[in-house]
């Protein structure tokens, strides 16, 4: 629990106590207490705001021996933030219509540090604490279980969208290889059919026609097959063919060169067919 040092008076205050201490012995006065474990000053409400500072081990750490105290976690500590954090929503939001009363009866609550979380222990915690009314009491629970459960539905939501998220994440991580499976089928198949030395829109005879008839006088074999295998390799978009497109291509260039009836050998010249 927060404790505070009255700056009018000097006297330690809980933090529940300051209302009433600022309505008694310091009654009129502004409120001005400081945090005795942090020491920062706070001045009229803002006292409210401040319901957990620093542990004692933190505060007497030697940092300059670069060690920092853990704060050990705890549970009960972290579930009454929760519920803080309903309350401030409550008086922050336009939803509820808050009387005069009702909102006082929440404000009161926020500077209360062990505001209880089951509707009974509630209502006799701010019965007998707080003196508020039981029908009053009745309408503030009502109130905090109608916010705590949208908060329960939004987070409920938050999860199952995140889970929504992972579960799509998931698949497209899965979809990918089947997609480039199918696109590394295509392109084994594209590299099968280069390397069979076999294109069906490569016209064989009609590039080893165009090659003969710029020689007037004929062409030797092997010079046109290499000026064929380059164009060949141009189309294929490759520099060079490997061993296994090199044999194919010499099969197939020997094949093409016999079927093509503009052109006739003689020897190791190849010339146009008269």
């Amino acid at each position: 629990m927060v404790f505070f040092t009255c700056n009018i008076c000097g006297e330690s205050v809980k933090k529940p106590a300051v209302e009433k201490h600022y309505q008694t012995r310091c009654r009129g006065k502004d409120k001005n207490v400081s945090c005795m474990d942090c020491l920062k000053d706070f001045y009229g409400e803002e006292y409210v705001a401040h319901i957990k500072c620093i542990s004692e081990a933190q505060k007497y750490a030697s940092q300059s021996q670069g060690f920092a105290a853990k704060e050990p976690r705890n549970k009960n500590a972290q579930k009454q933030e929760s519920w803080m954090d309903i309350i401030r929503s409550i008086l922050d939001s336009n939803e509820y219509n808050l009387t005069p009363p009702v909102r006082s009866a929440f404000q009161k609550l926020q500077s209360v540090d062990n505001v209880p979380r089951k509707k009974a222990k509630f209502e006799n915690f701010v019965g007998n604490c707080m003196r508020m009314p039981r029908n009053q009491a009745s309408q503030v629970w009502d109130i905090l279980e109608k916010e705590l459960n949208k908060m329960k539905e939004a987070k409920q939501a938050d999860l199952a969208r995140a889970k929504a998220e992972k579960q799509k994440a998931e698949a497209e991580e899965e979809a990918p290889p089947k997609k480039k499976a199918k696109v590394e089928a295509t392109e084994d198949a594209a590299a099968e059919e280069i390397s069979n030395g076999v294109s069906s829109d490569f016209d064989w005879a009609a590039q080893l026609t165009k090659i003969v008839t710029k020689q007037e006088d004929g062409i030797f074999m092997e010079k046109l097959r290499k000026k064929l295998l380059k164009k060949y390799a141009k189309h294929l978009s490759v520099e060079e063919l490997n061993e296994k497109q090199t044999k194919k291509f010499q099969k197939r260039f020997d094949k093409q060169l016999k079927l093509a009836d503009s052109l006739q050998v003689e020897g190791d010249l190849v010339k146009i067919a008269s």
